[in-house]
């Protein structure tokens, strides 16, 4: 189910970031060189069990924090000085300079693992060169989600720059995608978008009544019963039209 002239002819191309332009595929190796370099710096602190603390904090606070994070209760950096906070904790570490000293490692480390993938800058200016506008709907936190496309170089790229955070709405809420379309100034029959996660980006999308475009980077079959997108693709690249000859 791959891309006709229907999305290729659409004046706004919406794009998702984490997975979608962003490979995260080194943030495990960056948390574990964090706990390394906090373990090398801190007696008695397991670099392996810090990183199992993490896991875990992240995973027993999320529920409590997700609304923070997504729609701007509270800043990214704040929610991420409680998880490092607990986390150090649970190994024995307190004190607010070790969380201070963790969220600044973990900052340098994270910023050295993102990475876009291959594909994004060159599709990205394709269709820019083809006079398709380009813009951003993302979930998360204003400041996390701007540095992490300032960090790449693709910041300026995008108009509109949607972030969840900033608006009090996530994706899948069409409300979010409605937020796009009236800061471009353009109708859901104009615009598509693409993303990685079926439910949050392609689900969200046409219920919003934007042409929607799954990015399935791992080849992975449709369930009957999941979400149809308009389009399938493996790679942002069959986002552009057949060179010619």
């Amino acid at each position: 189910m791959g891309v006709d002239g229907g999305a290729q002819e659409r004046t706004l191309a919406l794009f998702d970031l984490d997975g979608t332009l962003l490979d995260g595929s080194g943030l495990p190796g960056a948390m574990r060189a964090t706990c390394t370099a906090l373990a090398a710096f801190l007696p008695g602190i397991d670099a392996d069990a810090l990183v199992r603390a993490n896991t875990a904090a992240w995973e027993r606070l999320w529920p409590e924090v997700e609304d923070d994070w997504m729609l701007g209760g509270r800043s990214g950096l704040d929610v991420g000085r409680d998880v490092w906070r607990a986390a150090l904790e649970a190994c024995g570490a307190t004190g607010d300079d070790v969380v201070d000293r963790a969220v600044l490692e973990w900052d340098r480390q994270e910023r050295a693992a993102l990475r876009l993938f291959p594909d994004a800058v060159p599709t990205l200016d394709g269709l820019a060169a083809q006079g398709v506008r380009i813009g951003m709907v993302t979930n998360g936190a204003a400041a996390v989600q701007r540095d992490k496309l300032a960090g790449t170089g693709i910041l300026d790229r995008f108009d509109p720059l949607i972030v969840s955070s900033e608006v009090g709405v996530k994706k899948p809420d069409p409300a979010i995608f409605e937020v796009a379309l009236a800061a471009a100034g353009v109708t859901p029959a104009e615009a598509w978008f693409v993303g990685d996660h079926l439910w949050h980006d392609a689900e969200g999308a046409l219920r919003a009544g934007l042409r929607a475009i799954w990015l399935d980077r791992r080849g992975v079959a449709l369930e009957p019963d999941w979400p149809r997108p308009d389009a399938v693709v493996t790679s942002l690249t069959e986002l552009l039209p057949p060179a010619a000859g």
